[in-house]
């Protein structure tokens, strides 16, 4: 069996594009494009990456680079280009700069958009569907795995959701 330094070097060579999650508290949930500029050090098993949507000041003069633990990295989840989506699915919808984790709450027909709502910071907001992607894990270092199917009933999730405060923005209008 590979040692996992190995698996990371084979999976995230220069120039991959990547995607890196972030521990930072208000960011947990979400991924940012990026590219290795570096592979992996073994010692502190690290990547070096350039991100493409994040900047180093407000000026937007130059992009972020900065040394990620490799376990905060995977690469890009395959896209499903005219996928619909239902109630309820779990998808990663793209804002501010990069891809967050929500779930489809509202279906806005027929202008195919969809109102999604964010758990961690209790807001939800309308986006089109080229903006969104079904959520997926990946695991184990080789595979996808899409997320668990979801049935909206008066004890799912989503009755939960109509007690929070939520803030409402569209862009879809």
């Amino acid at each position: 069996m590979a040692e996992p330094e190995s698996e990371y070097e084979e999976i995230f060579k220069k120039g991959t594009i990547v995607e890196v999650s972030s521990e930072d508290e208000g960011l947990r949930g979400s991924w940012y494009t990026a590219t290795v500029l570096r592979t992996i050090s073994r010692k502190s098993r690290k990547i070096f990456v350039e991100y493409h949507n994040l900047m180093e000041d407000d000026a937007g003069s130059k992009h972020l680079c900065e040394f990620v633990d490799a376990i905060l990295v995977r690469p890009i989840p395959p896209r499903e280009p005219h996928r619909i989506y239902s109630l309820m699915d779990d998808v990663d919808a793209f804002h501010n700069d990069g891809w967050w984790e929500g779930v489809v709450t509202r279906i806005l027909e027929p202008s195919n958009c969809y109102s999604v709502f964010f758990r961690c910071s209790r807001e939800q907001i309308d986006f089109f569907s080229s903006d969104l992607r079904l959520h997926r894990e990946w695991v184990r270092g080789n595979l996808w795995v899409p997320p668990l199917e979801h049935h909206a009933s008066p004890s799912s999730g989503f009755a939960a959701f109509s007690l929070l405060p939520i803030e409402f923005f569209s862009s879809c209008i």
